[in-house]
């Protein structure tokens, strides 16, 4: 029984049990009045549900506001609509007030009343509780939602020909209460219908939706293939989805109250470093490694060298993984020779600090040696006294493995120079030559 029809049901029951007082124990009395307390408390507290409960969304018991037939005209519809747009600031009210209980009851009852609008505004509804039911971790709400999601999915298949306008709203809202799998299911069909129209540009919005669903439950296995078949779709097409990036895109309601933000389209660049990170967390790295050489092709074609360089420490770093010692100090010095003209000094400082790093690690002392002094002459260049402060540390460090204390002393004391005009690390560097000035003078 609905909330307000059952109020006004206790209201008639209660003129009734009053009317047969004198006439009626007093012990029956109050034993009908505790049924009917009972009652009111298993119909109007949600927290009474349980997994075992049936859903609320299913309930048939007639409602003030049920329409006496489904067929409504235009006039009837926007009283309809006007009617639960005002349960709905009700319920947000509740919500607000922190009456979580009451606000959802007030939610089922409008969603029980949404399908007469038509499956759009019911999904619609359905999207925008779900959202709130999410960010309150109500887990029994967010199921119940999500059931009555599958029982609309089951009835736009049946339909002949299916309605396939509110797939993409039925994957949102799927989406919304974080069913992934239904989500997923929603999105293979949608794909399958834009293959069969050979609509390419929605093949690659349907595509980067499924990677994105994929990377956010951490499924990056799943995410390659995806990627690898966005990456290839473009690359056939690369003038359509070149046109079709230059178009303004529509924004979209991110949920939970957040501004509408745009959408992204397709891209060779977006799907190859997606592709990248998936074969990177995925512990593939040499797929990562090929799909970062292709990214800094496109790159190169689009005259963007300044996106080149991170990407050669990228892979620089998964040829270190692998064990490549070679490979990866090339990469390391490509960096720093395309970060240099560009000025993207901070990358260069790190290629060569990385590099300096391998050869340390390989106990190649002369190279490090060499490449600590092409970083100092690089800081110096870039006025970033904290990197020329670091660089006469790892000189330091470096000359003190080689037992060249003299030298180390010299690093760390330059090194001091700039920690005090910093102000920074000045004790660190003191103890430093401390600690070399007895090695010297023990080994003296």
């Amino acid at each position: 029984m609905q909330n307000l029809t059952f109020r006004e049901w206790m209201r008639v029951r209660c003129n009734q049990i009053l009317m047969m007082r004198s006439s009626v124990p007093i012990g029956c009395l109050l034993f009908l009045w505790l049924c009917a307390g009972s009652i009111a408390s298993a119909q109007t507290n949600p927290s009474n549900l349980d997994q075992f409960s049936p859903n609320p969304l299913e309930i048939t018991t007639p409602d003030p506001l049920t329409p006496a037939n489904e067929s409504l005209s235009s006039t009837q519809r926007e009283e309809l609509r006007a009617a639960l747009d005002r349960l709905n600031l009700e319920a947000v009210a509740k919500q607000q007030a922190g009456d979580g209980i009451g606000a959802f009851e007030i939610w089922f009852r409008e969603l029980r009343l949404r399908r007469y609008l038509g499956p759009a505004q019911e999904i619609a509804a359905l999207n925008r509780v779900g959202s709130v039911a999410w960010s309150s971790g109500k887990t029994l709400e967010l199921k119940f939602i999500t059931q009555r999601l599958e029982a609309i999915k089951k009835q736009v298949r049946s339909q002949v020909p299916a309605n396939t306008e509110l797939l993409p709203d039925l994957a949102a809202a799927f989406q919304q209460v974080r069913a992934k799998g239904p989500t997923l299911e929603v999105y293979q069909e949608m794909l399958q219908n834009a293959r069969q129209r050979q609509d390419i540009l929605s093949q690659g919005q349907i595509l980067q939706a499924i990677g994105q669903i994929h990377i956010n439950w951490l499924s990056y296995e799943k995410a390659a293939p995806v990627y690898e078949e966005l990456a290839t779709l473009i690359q056939e097409n690369r003038a359509l989805f070149t046109a079709n990036a230059a178009v303004p895109n529509p924004a979209v309601v991110a949920g939970n109250g957040a501004p509408p933000q745009p959408t992204v389209p397709p891209s060779e660049v977006y799907s190859l470093r997606q592709l990248a990170y998936v074969y990177q967390q995925s512990k593939q790295p040499l797929k990562a490694i090929a799909a970062r050489e292709k990214l800094a092709s496109v790159y190169l074609n689009l005259q963007n060298p300044s996106a080149i360089p991170p990407l050669k420490i990228a892979i620089a770093n998964d040829y270190q993984t692998l064990g490549k010692i070679n490979l990866a100090a090339q990469y390391y010095q490509e960096a720093y020779n395309l970060a240099v003209p560009i000025q993207q000094y901070a990358h260069a400082s790190e290629a060569l600090d990385k590099l300096a790093l391998l050869y340390r690690s390989q106990k190649q002392f002369e190279s490090t040696l060499r490449i600590y002094q092409m970083q100092l002459l690089l800081e110096e260049r870039a006025y970033n006294f904290y990197g020329l402060m670091n660089t006469y540390d790892n000189l330091g460090q470096v000359y003190q493995e080689m037992k060249d204390y003299k030298k180390a002393l010299e690093a760390y004391q330059k090194g001091l120079e700039v920690a005090t005009r910093l102000g920074h690390r000045q004790e660190y560097f003191v103890k430093k030559i401390q600690k070399v000035n007895k090695q010297q003078e023990k080994n003296s």
